[in-house]
């Protein structure tokens, strides 16, 4: 009964561990598409002026690659900081008691699964009748 206890406790803490999982990402999600949205409009306006004001000082071929140097550089540092998610202190947490509750679960059904077995080992078979071994220190 204590191994059906334990395999409940770690499914509904693999429950919430993945329902916390999901929030996580679908607000991720959310954010990073409103972020996104936000960014092209800001961007956009960012390089036609950027263009227009380097287009005084230089040709228009370099204020071009200038932009496009800076682009690439703040588009790497935006993709390594979006890539930096880690799991929550409660997706930790109920990872960790699901682990716990699986392995004292096994334990508990390995000692289930011996006493069958133990109980076949100690018994003697006389004239077709299984006896226990400890009818014999009786005879």
């Amino acid at each position: 009964m204590r191994s059906v206890n334990l395999l409940k406790l770690a499914a509904e803490a693999e429950w919430l561990r993945l329902r916390a999982l999901m929030k996580r990402q679908a607000l991720r999600g959310a954010y990073s598409a409103i972020a996104a949205l936000f960014a092209v409009a800001v961007l956009t306006l960012a390089e036609v002026a950027a263009w227009q004001g380097l287009r005084l000082k230089v040709a228009a071929i370099a204020a071009t690659l200038i932009l496009l140097g800076i682009d690439l550089v703040l588009a790497a540092l935006f993709g390594y900081l979006a890539a930096r998610s880690s799991p929550g202190s409660t997706e930790r947490e109920a990872l960790h008691v699901r682990r716990q509750a699986l392995d004292a679960a096994r334990g508990s059904l390995a000692l289930t699964a011996l006493v069958p077995i133990a109980t076949n080992l100690l018994s003697v078979r006389r004239k077709g009748h299984k006896r226990s071994w400890l009818s014999l220190l009786g005879r």
